[in-house]
């Protein structure tokens, strides 16, 4: 069969709705699957991957309808995200990433998500940590430093960086909308797993930032923004970080998916070497394996729906700090149950399973390299809920 290149292949016309973006994504799975290994040599999102997503409608998901998007419910962006790292982990992460960042223009001033929603084809990246310094000048503030692990920057057209500011009124970590072409990126990301991220070192120098275009990074995470157009709106009165944690739930999911995927598709011309199994699947090991993995992944689909029905409880309310503690622990929790489910099926897939050429490989890495995610991982979120439910305060402000 003759495939077109995404490149190359006519335009389609924008996606009604969330769901026919799901549908649009669903039949990119194998495709996106062909090109992973390349996506990790090239350490950034494939081209064609970006084109064809693009036209899928994903980058619009998170934003307003009245702008062109498609306010999609937290239960479709996860299974967006899903469907995309089922055939290629690296590009749903980015696609996460530029997910949550593109909800945040709403959250400014009338005239400024105005002025960054009507960016064609617009991309956000960024990240909350406040590693730059931030100096407070008339109309706004200049932004200085370096930012690691920016995650798809070279694929964004602005970037939430931020900084600590100081005021008369004390010093507060602050969130910086820059444009992508006033920093500098550096090539830095080569990891042995989420190997095409294009996580990469950021460097911004003395960037004028409008006023307007900035956010302290404690309504990130309360909720708590200013009066503007989408004041009335919930999708944007929301725990941003929250968000984050719910949506990041996609990828993970989508990880232990795709490996599934691929272990039964070679599992009936399997043997097991140096055995009278001529074929795996007959075998009562394998049984145990196949049945114990996907009851994790079974697990890891339920607590999804749970982490996405605890949100949208909410969604009409003030959102609890037991809401935003459950939220990372129940995180934490579809991650342990995703990478449980891939190792199992990793280490039943023999010793072929270590070449480049198999994809199992692959979920193996970057199901173990997002567990690691500080905002993920489960050893972290267990502490703060289990501090919670001790009666003691969260020793982090990211929920």
């Amino acid at each position: 069969m003759t495939t077109t290149s995404a490149l190359t292949a006519p335009r389609l016309g924008q996606p009604s709705s969330a769901q026919e973006v799901i549908e649009r994504v669903n039949a990119l799975v194998p495709v996106l699957r062909s090109r992973a290994r390349e996506t990790e040599q090239l350490k950034h999102m494939h081209p064609d991957n970006l084109e064809a997503l693009t036209q899928a409608g994903v980058f619009k998901l998170t934003m307003p309808k009245s702008h062109g998007g498609y306010e999609a419910s937290p239960r479709e962006i996860n299974e967006v995200l899903a469907q995309i790292a089922r055939g290629c982990p690296s590009t749903s992460w980015i696609c996460g990433i530029i997910s949550a960042s593109n909800l945040w223009p709403a959250l400014l001033c009338d005239e400024a998500a105005d002025e960054i929603l009507a960016t064609p084809d617009l991309r956000i990246t960024g990240l909350i940590a406040p590693t730059g310094k931030v100096v407070q000048v008339d109309g706004g503030v200049r932004i200085s430093g370096t930012f690691l692990w920016n995650t798809g920057g070279v694929h964004s057209r602005y970037m939430w960086l931020a900084g600590m500011l100081s005021t008369d009124e004390g010093t507060y970590p602050i969130a910086c909308l820059v444009p992508a072409d006033e920093v500098e990126i550096s090539q830095t990301w080569d990891a042995s797993g989420m190997s095409g991220t294009a996580t990469n070192k950021v460097v911004a120098k003395d960037v004028f930032i409008p006023e307007k275009h900035t956010i302290p990074v404690s309504a990130l995470t309360t909720g708590q923004f200013p009066k503007r157009q989408f004041s009335g709106n919930p999708y944007y009165n929301r725990p941003m970080i929250q968000m984050f944690l719910v949506i990041s739930a996609g990828t993970i999911l989508g990880i232990a998916r795709g490996a599934m995927d691929v272990y039964m598709e070679k599992l009936p011309s399997r043997a097991i070497t140096y055995t009278t199994y001529s074929k795996a699947g007959e075998a009562a090991l394998t049984h145990h394996q196949v049945a114990t993995a996907q009851l994790h992944l079974d697990t890891a689909e339920l607590m999804t729906r749970a982490l996405e029905d605890l949100l949208m409880n909410s969604w009409d309310k003030e959102v609890s700090l037991d809401d935003r503690i459950k939220t990372r622990a129940w995180l934490g929790h579809i991650a342990r149950n995703a990478k449980t489910c891939v190792n199992i099926l990793f280490e039943a897939s023999g010793g072929s399973a270590i070449q480049h050429a198999a994809d199992i490989q692959r979920y193996f890495r970057d199901a173990n390299s997002l567990n690691l995610h500080a905002l993920v991982q489960p050893t972290s979120s267990d502490e703060v809920y289990g501090r919670h439910l001790c009666g003691l305060e969260p020793n982090t402000t990211l929920l």
